[in-house]
């Protein structure tokens, strides 16, 4: 951390508190990866088939914001780890309906609530100031969501 004497623009403090939180938060989610030897984009896969079992990879990609091929190598690395398993519908051979395997769930299972411990003990911590840091919060992703949606506008011709 810098030196709190040095006086700094209110952008460069919101940047280095920022991404100070972002690596605090994200050392557990790491230390889950590895233990599991897990990807994000491999994780999101878990958690979103854990979330709507029958999900298929087309509904997955749209989903996750890339291209149905990618979408399919993803979850082709999971089902050869034995930790989602692909049907075929009965009603169209074409679409592949997923489901985690007990492995998967297990492992899905270990990392919210692992996830759940971190994040109460980091709300308890907060004290008092929990209220006021959730509508920081809050309001951060508000902030967030409406840059990016400024920066993701494609005029029309």
């Amino acid at each position: 951390m810098s030196d709190p004497t040095t006086s700094h623009s209110p952008l460069e403090r919101f940047t280095e508190n920022y991404w100070r939180c972002v690596r605090e938060l994200d050392i557990l989610r790491l230390r889950q990866w590895e233990l599991h030897n897990l990807t994000l984009p491999q994780l999101r896969i878990l958690f979103n088939v854990s979330k709507s079992p029958g999900i298929t990879v087309n509904e997955l990609a749209a989903i996750l914001g890339v291209t149905v091929s990618t979408t399919s190598g993803l979850v082709a690395k999971v089902v050869d780890r034995g930790l989602v398993l692909k049907r075929v519908a009965a009603d169209d051979r074409r679409t592949a309906p997923l489901e985690l395997t007990e492995t998967g769930r297990r492992i899905t299972q270990e990392v919210a609530e692992a996830g759940d411990r971190f994040m109460a003990e980091t709300a308890e911590t907060l004290g008092e100031d929990l209220h006021a840091v959730t509508r920081a919060l809050a309001q951060l992703a508000w902030a967030a969501e409406q840059a990016h949606a400024a920066t993701t506008e494609v005029p029309v011709p």
